[in-house]
């Protein structure tokens, strides 16, 4: 495949250096440029939307300031699939790998001096294209995942749903059989009570039986009837509630299949850290293993997407701007969620009590921040077998 239309864009800070990496790749790949400006960089990359991000500045700190920067100034890079490439000198080849293991950066290539293979920057970015061509051919099947979990988690909500409109549905009627016989025995006993005292002289009762006739025909006739509308009026709803079930048999059959093959894909997990680095990081590590990831902030923003959708396995930072790990499992666990989803929690802060706190709050595991990636992995992989 020549990628011959794919958009590239080298941003660093030395415009020689930015012309020599555009003239060493623009044969090949003709939507290529260049900005030293940084000033301009932000709005140069919105603009060009760029495939592969090739970062050509004079040291590793500068490329990460840049990266990082960019995912808080840039208005299209948190939904922009691109793929990021490091050029870097001899004595920073250490850290550009741990970068690039850590999954900060995708790539690297040793820039200076090239001497030996002056093609390894045109092959890097041929196997960036190659790798992003792949993560879109895949989009398709994780929307699709996703879609599949929300429906599961909407099945959820109606299959609730029904059963309290039952509840309400006796409820109705046994309030309505309790007023007809209430009302019944209210009638008797006025009658009697008529018949007995004649309402202390305020009525008086010539013939008690044709009287008691009188009140029993307005009872079956008037009132017991009028009884009985009500209790029917329910009726409806509940053979609606009855049957609604049954009747979306079907349909609710199909999306727990649909579901279940979505389990197998690409399992869906749910980041929850305020740090933007360190959710950018987590997601980028998570998909390039495989898994379906969702990034958010705040405690109210990770309950706001658990009510329409059902994440295999959640990693927590345990400080929250607006709560914390330990109150936000609770409120997952119990309450209007009602979830019962694995918890990896993620904290610097590494004191006993902490982690004795998260366990009885219900978390799975327990990963230390600066956290190691292939025990991060490992533990994802262990508890998504196990499940809660």
């Amino acid at each position: 495949m020549s990628h011959r239309e794919a958009r590239i864009l080298v941003v660093g800070d030395n415009a020689v250096d930015g012309e020599q990496v555009c003239s060493m790749l623009r044969e090949r790949y003709p939507h290529v440029e260049a900005t030293t400006d940084p000033m301009k960089s932000d709005a140069v990359f919105d603009r060009v939307r760029p495939q592969v991000l090739v970062l050509a500045f004079k040291s590793v700190e500068a490329c990460e300031r840049f990266y990082l920067g960019l995912y808080r100034r840039s208005d299209v890079i948190q939904s922009l699939m691109h793929r990021t490439l490091l050029l870097c000198d001899k004595e920073s080849v250490g850290r550009a790998f741990d970068l690039c293991l850590q999954d900060v950066f995708d790539d690297y290539v040793l820039f200076w001096p090239l001497v030996h293979d002056a093609k390894r920057l045109a092959m890097s970015v041929h196997l960036a294209l190659e790798a992003l061509h792949q993560e879109l051919a895949l989009a398709p099947l994780s929307e699709l995942a996703t879609l599949a979990r929300r429906a599961e988690a909407l099945e959820e909500q109606l299959a609730q749903q029904v059963k309290v409109g039952r509840i309400h549905a006796q409820h109705a009627q046994s309030t309505a059989r309790q007023a007809q016989a209430s009302v019944s025995r209210a009638m008797g006993g006025l009658s009697e009570r008529i018949l007995a005292t004649g309402l202390d002289n305020a009525l008086t009762v010539r013939d008690p039986s044709r009287f008691e006739q009188a009140f029993g025909v307005l009872q079956r006739e008037s009132l017991i009837p009028t009884l009985e509308d009500v209790v029917q009026a329910t009726e409806p709803l509940r053979e609606w509630v009855d049957t609604i079930t049954s009747e979306l048999a079907e349909p609710l059959k199909a999306t727990r299949d649909l579901v279940k093959h979505a389990k197998v894909s690409r399992p869906q997990l749910l980041v929850v850290d305020d740090d933007e680095y360190m959710r950018r990081l987590l997601k980028q590590l998570l998909s390039s293993a495989h898994y379906d990831v969702e990034a958010v902030g705040t405690a109210m923003d990770a309950q706001r997407y658990l009510l329409t959708n059902r994440p295999d396995l959640i990693l927590m930072d345990f400080l929250l701007p607006d709560s914390n790990g330990i109150l936000l499992m609770r409120e997952i666990r119990s309450g209007q969620l009602n979830l019962d989803i694995p918890v990896i929690m993620l904290t610097g802060q590494t004191a006993k009590q902490v982690i004795v706190d998260s366990r009885k709050a219900g978390a799975v595991d327990f990963v230390a921040k600066p956290f190691n990636r292939d025990l991060l992995l490992k533990k994802v992989a262990q508890h998504l077998r196990t499940g809660p």
